[in-house]
């Protein structure tokens, strides 16, 4: 009976497997036509596609042009310690102006490895601390930071908890050369999202932000945009929020100054005093709505794992992973995936919050391949579910205790059709030929006790996590395998739960 309920215990099944993989890559669910199971009807067909078209990535950013009083643009800034204080309009700048702001910047840098890097190759700009300088600008009572929140929070404020709270960073100048090549923002804690650049209505040229998720790309002009608005309209901002794990890029400022407020953004619990009651009329937006929907609709289908299981989805966003320790580093505190489930943005929050509605338990955890330790490329491993890092510093490979430990430790899956295309394609990747046969039994899929799993959405190494173990040849060494995060929708079997007809 499947009792799968995101705490995993051990899986009954034979232990033998053999793969050089470290982890799944798998084949697009769209471009297969065949069922994951056998059993699966027409109409489970149908609805699982629906769920992958409900789930197609939004664009992972906002930016636009929004409306300020004049007050607002005024900054504030020290020049050479107490009593030097300027004051600068940032929406009547001179050239003058703005070339005394970028002389009492320092230079700015950029992380590497937790290290700061000067290089004006990479990064070529000026930076000023928040102790230096004072802003008129308060997103907050401007409105602006509610403008954004709809976008950054897409999935998120189940049940009215989850909102956005703003912390000002820095603020940067970039002059006539001035760039920024590729890169993602530093975390600033486990709870922050993402960014919000302010970019104040200076003349300048150039300067636009590229940004890219997913092989995509985007080019935000703030420049343009403000230069296209009208001064009748009043005075105005431009801005640009987007996600924590997508790349960008400030493309070099071809005249004039280009002046920025960076914000950080955290994914925090509403205060208990502002939360809004959550019975009455509710409006979803449509992607989400036809997630709900297509969720009952599968649960209403008696041909859909009617001894329950797992709906599984790749990742599309990265999230700050627990790790185990290294040399000479401190030994983390938990090593569990928990907090995770909370910091879930995008189309990744919006099926969590999904499941939720319709009463599913959702769970990040860790798939592993039980033998991709091993060296000899002659089979193909298990797929083993996780619900933590796996800490095997202290197992050997020997004799096979390796793989037996991480059987002990998980849930074993079952491989589905689509699993099983993607299986062969790896062992044609490393000339091994096998009959479907043999992937399908060493893999698990029939073993007693594997849990049955459709795998929605292709699995990603966005969230990948290291384990170590103590490997053999001529010495023992220290090695190391790999697994990948996912999201994990458990579904009770007919008459269970939330598939109950009482």
């Amino acid at each position: 009976m499947f009792a799968y309920n995101g705490h995993l215990t051990p899986s009954p099944g034979d232990s033998h497997s053999d793969s050089d993989e470290t982890t799944a890559h798998f084949s697009d669910p769209e471009e297969s036509k065949s069922r994951v199971f056998e059993c699966d009807s027409e109409v489970t067909v149908h609805h699982l596609k629906t769920l992958r078209t409900a789930l197609k990535v939004k664009v992972p950013y906002t930016g636009g042009v929004y409306p300020v009083k004049a007050e607002d643009l005024a900054l504030y800034y020290d020049t050479d310690g107490e009593r030097n204080a300027r004051q600068i309009d940032l929406g009547n700048a001179t050239p003058g102006h703005l070339t005394e702001l970028a002389a009492a910047c320092q230079k700015a840098t950029f992380g590497v490895n937790q290290t700061d890097v000067l290089d004006e190759s990479y990064r070529k700009a000026g930076k000023m601390d928040l102790t230096k300088f004072a802003a008129r600008l308060d997103i907050v009572a401007s409105g602006l930071l509610e403008t954004i929140s709809p976008d950054i929070l897409d999935g998120q404020n189940f049940d009215n908890e989850q909102v956005l709270r703003a912390e000002m960073y820095k603020l940067n100048v970039y002059g006539p050369g001035g760039h920024f090549k590729g890169h993602k923002d530093t975390p600033r804690g486990e709870e922050m999202i993402g960014s919000l650049v302010v970019i104040f209505p200076t003349a300048h040229k150039g300067g636009a932000l590229t940004l890219s998720h997913d092989d995509k790309n985007w080019i935000f002009d703030s420049a343009g945009e403000l230069a296209m608005r009208p001064a009748s309209a009043g005075p105005a901002i431009a801005y640009v929020a987007f996600y924590s794990d997508v790349t960008h890029a400030v493309e070099p400022v071809l005249e004039g100054h280009r002046v920025t407020l960076t914000y950080n953004l955290f994914l925090v619990n509403r205060p208990l005093a502002a939360r809004l009651p959550t019975a009455g009329h509710r409006i979803l937006q449509g992607p989400a709505q036809l997630l709900e929907d297509t969720l009952l609709a599968l649960l209403a289908d008696p041909a859909f794992l009617p001894t329950g299981g797992l709906l599984a989805f790749g990742l599309t966003h990265q999230y700050p992973m627990p790790s185990l320790p290294r040399p000479n580093k401190p030994r983390p505190t938990a090593l569990g995936l928990g907090p995770v489930l909370r910091l879930l943005k995008g189309s990744d929050a919006r099926l969590r919050t999904a499941a939720q509605r319709v009463g599913l338990a959702t769970h990040v955890n860790i798939l592993y391949n039980s033998s991709e330790h091993e060296t000899d490329g002659d089979g193909v491993g298990h797929d083993i579910l996780a619900e933590d890092v796996l800490n095997m510093e202290n197992v050997s490979q020997e004799y096979g205790d390796l793989t037996d430990e991480i059987n002990r430790r998980g849930a074993l899956l079952q491989r589905g059709e689509q699993r099983m295309q993607d299986i062969e394609a790896i062992g044609r990747k490393h000339g091994i030929t096998r009959s479907r046969r043999y992937w399908y039994e060493s893999g698990g899929a029939q073993f007693e006790g594997a849990i049955p799993v459709h795998w929605v959405t292709r699995i990603t190494e966005l969230n990948r996590v290291r384990s170590q173990y103590v490997a053999y040849g001529n010495e023992s060494t220290l090695s190391h395998m790999y697994g990948n995060a996912a999201l994990f929708v458990q579904v009770p079997a007919l008459g269970k739960g939330v598939r109950s007809t009482k």
